[in-house]
């Protein structure tokens, strides 16, 4: 039996993490369940624990993400703040954030407009602070070890330069020194579309600002790239498989990260020149996850991993692993 909907005034959905974001937004959660107006980078004392000197501040990642960082160790997204704060599990915390901040997702129909918890100046204010993060990069010729590094991923000299991948003596942030490329700890910044740039430091460990990004979801990496020479169109989740899928005549992009979510309109427009649109995501829960909600924009799109038996996680990564040969033989079986 199909119900009808438009009949009813205000039919309230489940309480998913999307359907949380569609109404809000992850700055007003930060904003609501720290209490105060806070400031990009700032330190301030950690609501998660006694913290005499300031240790915790608010950033974000590469894939336009807004996180928080305890120097303690602890660090996350709002969803996890909520669940630090409230000792709750993820499904409970979406029914606290729901409940708190006036969101009205049930699972039940109802007549009654609420009136939800919002921070609107606020959340501007930040994502204009955002929006005037500077970074700035000077560029050094690629050493051995680059080259060295990226031919482990099947990426020559001339796909770096295609691409606008430079090796960087030096990083800014607002004009101030950040990063100092080293042989241990070498530093790549992506030139993106509008003035925006991505760094990469490979060798960094997880969490030390492996990566540093003023994109948002509007940089799509590699869309300026594409040839349409083909009748295939790769969807995977980083510029390094872009460019390795590159390196074998495949016309791949990437959205900042697989949680992102490609534009409506964008993607509509770039895959119609496609016949065939494969999403290659990693083989964990983040891209499984990615891949299922990209799918329900694009339904015609075909889900491809790398098999879990291979222990590799990207295409990149499978490369490093099992050489040429293997690779081609597995980007002819799944896409």
């Amino acid at each position: 039996m199909i119900y009808n909907l438009s009949n009813v005034k205000n039919y309230k959905p489940n309480i998913t993490k999307q359907a949380i974001l569609n109404i809000t937004t992850e700055e007003e959660i930060f904003r609501h369940y720290l209490g105060f107006d806070f400031k990009l980078g700032k330190m301030y004392h950690s609501p998660l624990r006694k913290d005499k000197n300031p240790s915790f501040n608010l950033y974000y990642a590469s894939n336009g993400d807004m996180r928080f960082k305890d120097f303690n160790g602890q660090q996350g997204t709002c969803f996890d703040l909520v669940m630090i704060l409230s000792g709750s599990r993820f499904n409970d915390c979406l029914k606290i954030i729901n409940s708190d901040m006036n969101l009205g997702l049930e699972n039940s129909y109802s007549t009654e407009e609420v009136k939800r918890v919002k921070y609107t100046n606020f959340r501007e204010n930040i994502l204009k602070e955002k929006s005037e993060c500077l970074i700035q990069f000077k560029p050094q010729h690629f050493t051995d070890e680059d080259i060295k590094y990226w031919k482990k991923f099947n990426i020559d000299y001339n796909i770096l330069k295609r691409y606008n991948i430079y090796s960087s003596k030096y990083v800014f942030v607002n004009k101030k020194l950040v990063f100092t490329y080293s042989k241990n700890n070498p530093v790549y910044s992506y030139s993106l579309p509008n003035n925006k740039v991505k760094v990469y430091r490979p060798m960094s460990d997880k969490g030390k600002y492996k990566w540093l990004s003023n994109a948002t979801n509007n940089e799509i990496q590699g869309l300026y790239q594409l040839e349409y020479d083909s009748d295939t169109l790769v969807i995977t989740k980083s510029m390094k498989d872009v460019m390795c899928l590159r390196s074998f005549g495949i016309d791949a992009i990437a959205p900042q990260a697989e949680t992102n979510y490609l534009n409506v309109e964008l993607a509509n427009n770039v895959t119609q020149k496609y016949e065939k649109i494969v999403i290659l995501y990693d083989n964990d829960d983040a891209g499984i996850n990615g891949a299922s909600e990209l799918q329900k924009i694009l339904p015609n799109a075909k889900i491809s991993f790398i098999p879990i038996s291979s222990k590799c996680k990207d295409i990149s990564e499978y490369f490093s692993i099992y050489g040429m040969e293997e690779t081609n033989e597995l980007l002819i079986k799944i896409i």
